[in-house]
């Protein structure tokens, strides 16, 4: 893919392929300035390399409105909580719809109080969640972001899906793209990572994932359920962000959806941070030492591949 301003033979650029993914969304029924912000986080994860969160998720976001866990037309509602906290109701619309909300409406309140967090509960999925750190980075905020969603991932020494792949991201301001940013799985691989290596039928390393049994796998089609990262330690994170997300906003996803008879539904949870990083130095101070450390990490010497 290109960011170049007209399309060469056989490519097309970012803003063409956002416009179609917007196109399609809007054709189901979602708000043209909705669907702007799905497709956008879409293609900004394609734009990073990071495609199991760009736009080969189209497919799987087209098939959750049709089963009606995506609402194309859902209307999240602001709760104030405290001048420094608030909650957002998602109504089961997509991810970045009601998370943008999140990240401008804490930078706002940050911008008063110093700091600013903000609940958003009962969203579809969310997509990278670096592209909401780098969001605020960007305005000069230090961004945490946590999440929590259905159970796709084992509790290290269980075999069976019984917690999220719980994302983390971690955004200051700084270095030449303006920020700096963290974004990972609580997993070894993400959901995302492991259907991509199922549509393209490569083998994934042992260590990635158990199979429906709860057996190891390197076959990318008996692939069902991912392994924590660092085995207790990245389980342990996704049980303490279900703890801080979804059940902290009062609206529990991962107990309910491990009982018995009970059903997994697609639906997320995120806790967004924001800090003002000018409270405690100079922005530009700040900025200039973030930018003086990562150009240290670059340049140190590497291993032999």
């Amino acid at each position: 893919m290109t960011q170049a301003a007209g399309s060469e033979a056989g490519k097309i650029t970012a803003p063409e392929l956002a416009a179609f993914a917007s196109r399609l969304f809007v054709s189901r029924g979602m708000a043209p300035e909705h669907a702007a912000q799905v497709a956008d986080v879409l293609v900004w994860a394609d734009l990073r390399g990071v495609d199991s969160h760009g736009v080969e998720r189209l497919p799987s976001y087209l098939s959750l409105i049709e089963r009606g866990q995506m609402n194309p037309k859902g209307a999240p509602r602001l709760e104030d909580v405290a001048p420094a906290l608030f909650r957002i109701d998602a109504d089961r619309a997509a991810g970045p719809v009601p998370m943008i909300m999140a990240v401008d409406e804490a930078a706002r309140r940050a911008r008063t109080f110093g700091v600013a967090t903000g609940l958003v509960c009962r969203s579809a999925h969310t997509g990278a969640v670096g592209y909401y750190a780098q969001r605020a980075a960007r305005q000069g905020f230090v961004a945490i972001v946590m999440g929590s969603g259905p159970p796709l991932m084992a509790y290290h020494g269980a075999r069976a899906a019984s917690l999220s792949t719980s994302p983390l991201s971690i955004g200051v301001p700084g270095g030449p793209d303006g920020a700096i940013v963290l974004d990972m799985a609580t997993s070894v691989a993400s959901n995302g990572k492991l259907k991509q290596a199922q549509r393209e039928k490569k083998p994934i390393p042992l260590g990635w994932a158990l199979d429906a049994q709860g057996a190891p796998t390197t076959d990318p089609m008996q692939a069902a359920i991912a392994l924590p990262i660092g085995g207790p330690k990245g389980s342990g994170l996704g049980l303490m962000f279900e703890c801080v997300t979804s059940v902290l906003a009062g609206a529990p996803l991962l107990a309910n959806m491990l009982g018995p008879g009970n059903k997994p539904f697609h639906m997320q949870s995120e806790m967004f941070i924001a800090i003002d990083a000018s409270r405690f130095r100079a922005r530009d101070d700040y900025e200039r030492d973030v930018a003086a450390l990562a150009d240290v990490i670059k340049s140190l010497p590497r291993t032999e591949e």
